[in-house]
């Protein structure tokens, strides 16, 4: 059995026959069963006219014939070996491939022709254009469901295109794929032209601060820090009702406001005092350190305002006795 897989074009059928062809059949030059098959009138062999036709521009020696190198080499085509050939029963070339389909060589051509009867076993491009070659009977289920190229439309906002281009640049733009915050926030599946709205308002976006500050913070934090932390926050204060930014008024502004209530230096009873206020309380103060009223007579004690009078009674005599030694040295 002469086996080939092909038709080259030129020369004889380079197919796998199913019966091995008839010596009388094959061409002397290409060992293949002749096509359009001529006799040589001297020796009486059969050769394919594209086989004759390369011999002689090749060969020093045209008119001499290939076989029995007679001068006089003529040939004629021959018909009966022609038709012969034609109705020969060959395999389909696919065959290894699981084609089970055999025929004339007449039929073959009809039998890769045909694109849906035909050999399903063919390999054939794509027709989409997208450069894959696949057997002809998966050709229309990768046209439709598997080629890059193959159209179909976005889910979301219906645009028609290439499978790649939808699914790859077109889906990193489209504007209703419904997408998470870039924060990731609790907010699930928000349409991407949406985004810009959504992070306005997004607890989890960083935003600086209104005032001015300088700090950035979550969204979620601004409120707070803007009504009651930020350093630039417009407060006033709630001593002396003086307007300025919240860092004068807890800090430089504190330590100088009149109205600002402090403890008394002596810790008495009276637990705060305005700054204004704080020299007249002193004067009146129970636990400030004074000196004795009879000083000016000779009582060397100090004390405290609040045991003046307890100092007096339990001393009466001896303030006397001071008063009556600094009256006689005055006289």
């Amino acid at each position: 059995m002469a086996i080939a897989t092909t038709s080259n074009g030129e020369g004889g059928y380079d197919y796998q026959f199913v019966m091995t062809p008839s010596d009388m059949l094959v061409c002397k030059i290409c060992h293949c069963p002749s096509r359009e098959a001529c006799l040589a009138i001297c020796c009486g062999h059969t050769f394919c006219k594209s086989c004759l036709e390369s011999a002689k521009r090749v060969s020093t020696v045209s008119d001499t014939c290939p076989v029995c190198r007679n001068e006089e080499f003529v040939t004629v085509p021959n018909k009966q070996v022609d038709r012969a050939v034609r109705n020969l029963h060959v395999f389909c070339t696919n065959k290894e491939k699981g084609c089970e389909w055999q025929g004339e060589v007449n039929d073959i051509v009809n039998h890769f022709g045909n694109s849906k009867a035909g050999c399903q076993f063919e390999e054939v491009p794509c027709s989409n254009g997208c450069g894959k070659r696949l057997q002809q009977r998966y050709l229309a289920s990768h046209v439709e469901d598997e080629c890059v190229r193959r159209k179909i439309d976005c889910w979301y906002c219906h645009l028609i295109g290439e499978h790649h281009f939808i699914q790859g640049e077109h889906k990193e733009q489209c504007p209703k794929l419904p997408i998470k915050c870039p924060n990731k926030c609790e907010v699930d599946n928000i349409l991407r032209e949406n985004i810009a709205e959504h992070r306005k308002m997004c607890p989890l976006e960083e935003v600086a601060c209104p005032n001015g500050c300088g700090i950035t913070l979550q969204q979620r934090f601004l409120i707070n820090h803007s009504n009651t932390e930020c350093p630039h926050l417009k407060v006033k204060c709630q001593h002396c009702d003086i307007n300025g930014q919240h860092k004068f008024i807890e800090n430089g502004h504190k330590e100088q406001c009149s109205k600002f209530p402090i403890r008394c230096p002596n810790k008495c009873k009276i637990d705060s005092v305005p700054r204004e206020d704080l020299e007249e309380h002193m004067k009146m103060c129970s636990l400030e350190q004074i000196w004795w009223e009879y000083h000016v007579v000779g009582c060397m004690e100090t004390m405290v305002r609040e045991d003046q009078k307890k100092h007096n009674k339990e001393n009466m005599e001896e303030h006397l006795s001071f008063a009556v030694s600094t009256l006689n040295t005055t006289k």
